[in-house]
């Protein structure tokens, strides 16, 4: 080998740093390269903005079963406490027939009044905590989602399905159903 052949073979090996394209084929490798690390790039952005959204909504999710734990956390006890306003319902009405009365007793006149501010404040406690009373008045439609029937009555001057008596008064905590109304409810027969 001469000289000049020489100077040229390590001019070369000098101007082509290692992994520097010398050929056409090399030149499409690298770019098919490129492009399959571009569309990697792509899926992974496109992973990390669906774990993003799904990150996201489990926050909201989690926050809204947060706070619905918080507003219906004390439901059990408050469905316990029904009983003791039913109770003081019964004791009321009861009651009106001895207060009516010229010759009642002042002492259980004064026990019974006793008893209704108890009540009272039973129901604004209720009232404070989101719990009240299902409404029903006569002649309402009997609805499954906050009745409950317990009888069914034969009336010709009333329209099938229509509550005639209620029972047992329903209840709501925080427009969640705590506990139905206990209703009769009208159903003909024809």
């Amino acid at each position: 080998m001469n000289e000049k052949d020489e100077n040229l073979e390590h001019q070369e090996n000098i101007a082509k740093p290692e992994g520097a394209i010398s050929n056409p084929e090399n030149k499409i490798s690298e770019i098919d390269k490129i492009a399959q690390l571009e569309e990697e790039v792509k899926i992974l952005k496109d992973t990390l903005l669906r774990k993003a959204a799904e990150l996201e909504n489990l926050r909201k999710r989690v926050e809204r079963e947060l706070e619905d734990a918080l507003k219906y956390s004390n439901a059990k006890f408050a469905k316990d406490l029904l009983v003791v306003e039913d109770n003081f319902e019964r004791v009321l009405e009861n009651s009106l027939l001895i207060r009516e009365k010229p010759d009642a007793d002042a002492n259980l006149k004064a026990l019974l009044d006793g008893i209704l501010l108890c009540k009272k404040e039973l129901v604004a406690v209720f009232k404070k905590h989101g719990i009240s009373k299902v409404e029903i008045a006569e002649g309402d439609k009997f609805d499954p989602q906050y009745h409950q029937a317990m009888c069914e009555v034969d009336n010709a001057n009333c329209e099938d399905g229509t509550i005639i008596n209620t029972f047992q008064a329903g209840y709501l905590h925080n427009e969640r159903l705590l506990r139905p109304a206990m209703v009769s409810v009208v159903s003909r027969k024809t």
